[in-house]
């Protein structure tokens, strides 16, 4: 059985003869590999997933192209993008102009280590609901995008594995546009609002769907942390983020693919909601103190066919463990999570720069010594 037999199978549901050892590569640990800058991060993620032996879950390369405003620029909707330099990076600053009004929005893009820039929205385009409105009345249709890249990553991995990318789940996508204080209070000051909002966003990100899975992806990955259980509650959760990405999971199944609903912090709480779902593959279990998801809860509270993915701390153990004590870890956790089955072994995130080579080794190989059914 090839990896990707065995991972379509895992997705399917079905016994397969052992755990898939699939951790989350990022783009930081390829460029750590690769001198401080990867030149390919598409082929040097295939090449480092198989030099410690991984099954492949690539999904490295993000297809951004549909949060850049540049691609629908018009007349009724024209866009300018300012870059001025910080400390530690720079900030690109977007403006769009309507007929009737000006929106900003502004980014941070910072070098947080030697191999990862990360970004942070510091000026958020809709400031009231006028701002939005801005969005439904001028706002073009997504255009067709160039998603080459996609079809090569697919073809890169070949029976390696699965290839995919991401997209935003419903509150996240919302949470880009409008800050996440007004966002969070939104349901309850302005539900109409609120509603509108995320019905737009959405509607978006639905038709963005089959363009990515018809270029190849296997799966999208679906981020939902900053509904949290911590941020947003279970409350919340049900009533006002559930409903909206469960339209976007539906949408992905119609145009068959298959999803990961991707939520690296708090979890415990909404465990049980997100069993409702139709979630293909939920990660990461976090465990304090990055989170608050208990493993042998979460394999008893969210039922197969759903997938559960995660177990082994990347921060706090992973980094500095020793081999052997890895090897123990893996196999702790693949003996709580083989008899639910539907289980992949990997990180509760994506892997630290600095991890010790030889303890990702030890991840794969207990992961194939404990692994078996």
């Amino acid at each position: 059985m090839t990896p990707r037999e065995l991972l379509l199978d895992t997705f399917n549901g079905k016994r397969t003869e052992r755990v898939p050892v699939a951790p989350f590569i990022y783009n930081n640990l390829v460029n750590e590999y690769n001198g401080g800058s990867s030149a390919d991060p598409i082929a040097d993620s295939v090449a480092l997933y198989k030099r410690f032996g991984f099954d492949i879950l690539l999904r490295s390369y993000i297809m951004m192209d549909y949060l850049d405003e540049s691609f629908v620029s018009c007349e009724s909707w024209k866009v300018e993008k300012q870059i001025k330099q910080a400390a530690l990076g720079w900030n690109e600053i977007c403006t769009i102009t309507t007929p009737e009004r000006v929106l900003r929005q502004t980014k941070s893009f910072r070098k947080v280590s030697d191999n990862e820039t990360v970004e942070a929205t510091t000026e958020y385009f809709i400031k009231e609901e006028a701002d939005f409105r801005q969005f439904e009345k001028y706002q073009p249709s997504l255009p067709q995008y160039d998603c080459a890249k996609l079809t090569r990553a697919r073809e890169l991995v070949g029976d390696g594995g699965l290839s995919g990318t991401w997209i935003h789940g419903a509150f996240n996508m919302v949470g880009l546009h409008r800050k996440l204080d007004d966002l969070l209070m939104d349901p309850y000051v302005d539900e109409d609002l609120y509603n509108d909002m995320i019905a737009y966003f959405t509607d978006r990100m639905i038709a963005l769907v089959p363009q990515l899975i018809g270029a190849g992806c296997d799966f999208l990955s679906v981020s939902g942390n900053m509904a949290s259980g911590s941020m947003a509650g279970p409350k919340m959760f049900e009533e006002f983020v559930m409903p909206h990405d469960m339209r976007l999971i539906d949408a992905i199944h119609k145009s068959g693919g298959r999803m990961i609903y991707h939520n690296c912090g708090d979890a415990k709480f909404l465990l049980p909601l997100y069993a409702k779902m139709g979630i293909d593959m939920y990660e990461s279990l976090t465990e304090a103190p990055y989170g608050d998801t208990v493993l042998s809860e979460a394999l008893s509270i969210i039922p197969p066919p759903t997938v559960l993915s995660g177990g082994v701390d990347q921060i706090s153990f992973l980094k500095v463990a020793t081999p052997a004590e890895v090897r123990e870890r893996v196999k702790t956790v693949l003996e709580l999570a083989k008899p639910r089955g539907s289980f992949i072994l990997a990180a509760s995130d994506y892997f630290s720069e600095g991890t010790p080579p030889e303890n990702l080794q030890a991840l794969a190989d207990a992961g194939f010594e404990f692994g078996k059914y």
